[in-house]
């Protein structure tokens, strides 16, 4: 007998897989559920081989956690299937078997073996793994991005099996999915806090390539300067020479400080636009007029809105308004499990 109080409701847990799909359809089942966060591919060996595929999650509060174990493949989020999704969460990955490459343009970094690593599911990446079992938790920004020093550099952050925050973050992500099971969701939801507090301490203080190596002064100033674009994003007057007097810098400092991100106009054009794209998904804004939604975002005109849009996104503004909500995916007896893909658009604080 199912209890009512839902302080007793079991953790949510959701088991996809293609064990149970004839052999010649699992490939696309697959290629399909999982496109839901990347575009898969695979060679035709893989494809027809005994291909397997599995995810177990198991959802934490507004946190997911899972375990998936597949043949080696290709997985790519390009700027278009960000705008399609809409999803803005970070994802740390522990490769428990296998391991995995990314790319971003010419960055590449690989899965460290018993070590985390970051994805921000914001940002384009292009990665290739062999056979693999990894666990993924996956965290809304709006979580964790204020507790993150530099909240948008983490993208492919490595984070050594030798660090001992690492350590404990991995040893917590394998506690969870190990005593989920016996869990209540209000036990679940309680841990939230904490999960949160040591992810953002382990991002903080470990990785040979993160922001609390920098130069302090720059990184203070680079820091300074990204929070006064967000804040003044629909102001169609920000300029790099505003800014620059705004900070008390000269041009060309500001030139170089963001340099490495592909230059000051850019990042402001590109957080605009991030921005416009959440706004045109999101619930209580998706209602607005895309005139309105471009003004809020600091463009001038629709036009040149929905230019700057298409060539940054490969989509136009009114492909992600009324693309409409994803197929709702559950539990069925004549097919697998596909909640996790709806649990994974929906993920908020």
């Amino acid at each position: 007998m199912q209890d009512d109080n839902p302080a007793e409701a079991s953790v949510p847990r959701a088991v996809f897989s293609v064990n149970d799909i004839p052999a010649r359809e699992r490939y696309e089942v697959w290629k399909e559920s999982i496109s839901c966060i990347f575009d898969v591919d695979a060679d035709v060996e893989t494809r027809r081989e005994d291909f397997f595929a599995a995810v177990d999650a198991s959802m934490f509060g507004p946190i997911m956690l899972a375990r998936s174990t597949s043949r080696g493949q290709r997985w790519r989020r390009s700027s278009s299937t960000i705008a399609r999704d809409g999803m803005d969460h970070y994802m740390i990955q522990l490769y428990e078997t296998g391991g995995q490459t990314l790319n971003a343009g010419r960055i590449e970094v690989e899965q460290p073996v018993g070590g985390l690593l970051v994805y921000d599911l914001s940002r384009t990446v292009a990665a290739r793994s062999g056979t693999f079992t990894n666990l993924s938790l996956i965290i809304p920004r709006g979580l964790l991005a204020e507790a993150l020093v530099a909240p948008d550099d983490r993208h492919m952050q490595t984070l050594p099996a030798t660090g001992p925050m690492v350590a404990m973050l991995r040893d917590h992500m394998l506690s969870l999915t190990r005593l989920s099971p016996r869990m209540t969701a209000a036990q679940a939801a309680a841990l939230v806090p904490a999960t949160v507090a040591l992810t953002a301490a382990c991002l903080n203080t470990s990785g040979p390539d993160g922001p609390a190596t920098g130069n302090g002064v720059a990184f203070v100033s680079m820091l300074a300067a990204r929070r006064l674009i967000d804040s003044r994003l629909s102001d169609e007057n920000l300029t790099p020479d505003w800014l620059a007097r705004r900070l008390g810098m000269s041009r060309a400092k500001l030139y170089r400080m963001f340099e490495p991100v592909g230059g000051i106009a850019q990042y402001i054009r590109d957080r605009r636009l991030r921005r416009a794209m959440l706004e045109l998904r999101d619930e209580p804004t998706r209602h607005l007029p895309i005139y309105e939604i471009a003004l809020r975002a600091g463009f001038s005109s629709e036009t040149t809105f929905g230019r700057a849009f298409r060539q940054r996104y490969g989509v136009t503004p009114r492909d992600v308004r009324y693309r409409g909500a994803p197929a709702r995916h559950g539990a069925s007896d004549d097919g697998p499990d596909r909640r996790y893909e709806e649990w994974l658009h929906h993920l908020a604080v």
